[in-house]
């Protein structure tokens, strides 16, 4: 089981994962999970990387809180990964990202982000700010920034002050609404409700996606590829 991710100011935690979840995290071969550690010094210039890139993958999409897609989309895609997660940021880029590029984009399919804590250590900051985001409807944009960034971070660490960076990295983004909303109760009742979701689905500790549509649904586990989610979105579509 990783170390848990100790992060400055500490923040309270779900305490909803079930033993089943946890114990299949402890029975999982073959992913190993590297969270992002947390550097004690605060000096340094902290640089963010990919907002262009960003922009061009996401804007235009409708996003509303934690969807990104047209509501009236035939099919959703939800997402269940852990922003603190290593090896889910190569994961996102290879199977999420051509879906925004291609389904999402085309209206053929919406989704919709989870918090998958896969540590013990639970939700860190990074959450924390995602789920803020998505009171702006810039949850995606923030995710694609952190997880693109995630080399940089390991640095000074999943800090505020890094989190901040990424903030003022998205276009039209009122950070210091984003800063006040971090506080807000709803943030932490999402989280909730997204450790909640995950220990009823006994997810593994690896990313995953429950695929639904007018044919049925589709869970699947252990870092699904592009190709399992698309061909499982042609079977429920």
């Amino acid at each position: 089981m990783p170390s848990p991710v100790a992060e400055d100011p500490p923040r309270r935690r779900p305490r909803l994962v079930g033993l089943v979840v946890l114990a299949a995290c402890l029975g999982l071969l073959g992913f190993a999970i590297v969270s992002l550690s947390v550097g004690t010094g605060g000096s340094g210039q902290i640089k963010i990387t990919g907002a262009g890139e960003t922009q061009s993958l996401l804007g235009g999409i409708q996003q509303d809180g934690a969807r990104i897609g047209p509501d009236d989309s035939p099919v959703t895609v939800q997402v269940f990964s852990d922003l603190l997660c290593d090896p889910c940021s190569e994961w996102y880029r290879d199977v999420v990202v051509p879906l925004i590029r291609g389904p999402v984009r085309d209206g053929e399919i919406q989704m919709i982000f989870h918090h998958f804590p896969m540590t013990e250590s639970g939700f860190g900051l990074a959450s924390y700010g995602a789920v803020a985001a998505a009171k702006q409807d810039y949850e995606w944009q923030f995710i694609q920034l952190f997880y693109a960034n995630q080399e940089e971070a390991k640095k000074p660490g999943a800090t505020q002050e890094f989190l901040d960076n990424v903030a003022r990295a998205i276009l039209n983004f009122n950070v210091e609404q984003w800063q006040q909303d971090e506080k807000d109760d709803d943030v932490q009742q999402t989280l909730e409700e997204d450790d909640k979701l995950s220990a009823e689905r006994q997810l593994p500790a690896q990313p995953a996606v429950v695929v639904g549509g007018p044919n049925g649904t589709k869970q699947l586990i252990e870092s699904p590829s592009l190709e399992e989610v698309t061909s499982a979105i042609s079977q429920v579509s």
